[in-house]
């Protein structure tokens, strides 16, 4: 089981070498650029609003979670200069204890290589060991390339009945 102090290495098609791990406090710097470095559609489809950056309360959430009721894992790529977030999932366990809620973003150079697939069954992974049943989450209508990506691994489709612009998004997961 990959645990708070796990690593993984993944080799991506082009042999270049990617590491999956949790967030750390200490990511804050590399957590805003990835926000930052984010295509205004990109960050507009991740935070469901137009921002440039997190604030520092987000930011501290974000590089913080609680882990009882969160789990947030990144995927790095050392670059010629230095390591750069490419890719973050998270979710946080409803007051029920038996769902969550996931969130997840692509670096936009990154897209379409896999990356976002292989993220969510590790985060879908550290969810079922934890007990949850089930793991939702809310997707812009406007965002059919996350809608066929969440319907690709399973998930079930409904119009949020209080946005009609968004679609909710849920998967029930086996032990």
């Amino acid at each position: 089981m990959f645990d708070n102090t796990d690593t993984e290495i993944w080799t991506l098609d082009d042999g270049k070498k990617i590491t999956l791990r949790h967030i750390e406090h200490g990511d804050a710097m590399i957590e805003q650029k990835f926000v930052r470095k984010l295509s205004v559609r990109s960050r507009y489809l991740r935070f469901h609003g137009s921002i440039k950056e997190l604030n520092e309360k987000e930011l501290e959430t974000f590089t913080n979670p609680d882990p009882f009721n969160e789990e947030a894992l990144i995927i790095l790529h050392k670059g010629e200069i230095n390591e750069e977030e490419i890719g973050v999932a998270r979710f946080i366990i409803d007051s029920d204890g038996k769902s969550c809620e996931f969130a997840i973003v692509v670096a936009d150079e990154w897209q379409n290589r896999g990356l976002g697939a292989r993220l969510m069954k590790v985060l879908i992974s550290h969810a079922q060991a934890r007990g949850i049943k089930r793991i939702h989450g809310s997707v812009i209508k406007s965002n059919p390339g996350m809608l066929q990506f969440v319907k690709g691994l399973g998930f079930e489709e409904t119009t949020d009945p209080d946005d009609s612009s968004v679609m909710l998004v849920t998967k029930y997961l086996s032990d």
